[in-house]
């Protein structure tokens, strides 16, 4: 199972803006934001997430049932479940005002919900200026951050990247990485000569095009301009930068991208690289285990493969170090009576020995710092060094509101199959945007 961003998370997120706001809704139960243990860690933690896959699941039963060694008086109760299970349960449970201890949230909006309903525990002192806070990557730490004040625990870090096929360069006669966009086109353009196709690509459910339009937004839109109009500003995503990135996604189709092929899936489109028919790809950090023998890549690809950023855009006005990425993590139950419990849980399953053994097993990055260098597989090291020295510009899906993220995402997919011009596609976008503000979808 591939672990994408939450595409569909959307449709959770209006639950909870009804639940959240919503009148004869029994009271958030605060409890007073002691996290100080008294003695020896002891009770009980219900912990709810969604790394239910057997590649995953088997990590965090081992990192519960090692606390739980441990520290004897404690028992823990860990619930995974997939992706949309757990989209169903948490908007169930966020209605009965009836959170586990402890629970798993995407960054952007998603979490920010919980924020703003007072559902989640402020951990603003647990964190900052303290010597678990700064075990972190300044980037994850401030995914989970709403008006300055800190709502979850980081836990691992992705972020989007082309990885490319040496031996086709070579032959493409491409001598090095592409350091700007143009590079990157004229590159396509000999790829294509040299009788490959350039970029594999499949965007049969739209979060890959979505993952594109978070870099070039990025980069083509200052980023408190970007802020603003996913948050639902008013006259939002009038910026000229929105229709550049539109015009960048259509350039990367004409040059770099199969004819017909935006169709197919994710997963389709990498096989073709894989088996020496492409030469670059798009993908996160946590695809690298695909691209690796024991992943099921052959020899021949495994052997010769790297990658990079994306690279920097003549005049854009956005940031030129953002990479489209995201950051897992986990938030604590503001009714929780164990949030003492529950933090020093989470103090334990981000501590650095505990982070190391989940980049060696699980083959994601984490997001505590210094790392990476225990992976097995080739190329986290180096995607570590990336993100830290670039601006996680967070997923689109999850950033912005769901009235938002629908049309662009379809725009996208229009400006693709070449039925809409990137003028037309940021009036649709506009359309929506202004659709989330009339009906009061504001943080």
């Amino acid at each position: 199972m591939r672990r994408t961003p939450a595409a569909a998370a959307g449709c959770l997120l209006a639950v909870l803006l009804t639940l959240l706001s919503g009148c004869g809704q029994a009271p958030v139960r605060v409890t007073a934001d002691d996290f100080r243990l008294a003695g020896k860690p002891h009770g009980h933690l219900t912990v709810l997430e969604k790394w239910a896959d057997p590649e995953y699941a088997p990590y965090f039963k081992a990192a519960a049932r090692e606390y739980e060694k441990r520290n004897p008086g404690v028992t823990i109760d860990l619930q995974a479940v997939g992706d949309q299970p757990y989209k169903d349960r948490i908007a169930v449970l966020a209605a009965s005002r009836e959170l586990p201890d402890i629970y798993f949230a995407w960054p952007g909006r998603y979490a920010q919900k919980f924020a703003d309903g007072r559902l989640a525990a402020d951990l603003t002192g647990q964190l900052d200026g303290t010597r678990w806070g700064e075990r972190f990557e300044g980037d994850a730490l401030r995914a989970f951050t709403y008006g300055g004040r800190r709502y979850g625990v980081p836990l691992d870090m992705d972020a989007k990247v082309f990885a490319y096929n040496e031996k086709i360069f070579a032959k493409a006669g491409v001598r090095r990485v592409p350091r700007t966009f143009p590079e990157l086109l004229t590159a396509c353009d000999r790829i294509k000569k040299a009788g490959y196709t350039p970029l594999a690509f499949g965007n049969q459910y739209g979060w890959p095009a979505g993952h594109l339009l978070t870099q070039f937004n990025a980069m083509e839109v200052p980023a408190d301009v970007l802020a603003r109009d996913y948050d639902g500003g008013a006259h939002a995503f009038t910026h000229p930068g929105y229709v550049r990135a539109f015009k960048d996604l259509a350039r990367l189709r004409q040059r770099c991208m199969p004819p017909g092929g935006t169709s197919i899936s994710h997963e389709s489109a990498q096989a073709r690289m894989l088996y020496g028919k492409a030469a670059m790809q798009y993908l996160e950090t946590l695809e690298f285990s695909y691209l690796d023998e024991s992943g099921g890549a052959p020899k021949a690809y495994a052997e010769n493969w790297d990658f990079f950023p994306m690279p920097a855009i003549p005049g854009a006005k956005g940031s030129p170090r953002a990479i489209a990425g995201g950051v897992d993590g986990l938030m604590v139950s503001n009714s929780s009576p164990d949030k003492a419990l529950a933090v020093d849980f989470l103090k334990f399953l981000t501590s650095r020995e505990q982070a190391r053994k989940m980049v060696r097993e699980l083959g994601w990055l984490s997001a505590v710092k210094g790392t990476a260098d225990a992976a097995r597989l080739p190329g986290l090291a180096g995607a570590q060094r990336t993100i830290a020295s670039h601006d996680i510009a967070v997923w689109l899906d999850t950033r912005a509101d769901d009235k938002v993220v629908n049309p662009y995402l379809s725009a996208a997919d229009s400006v693709l199959g070449g039925n809409a011009t990137p003028e037309q596609a940021m009036k649709t976008v506009r359309r929506g945007a202004e659709n989330a503000r009339r009906f009061g979808v504001r943080p």
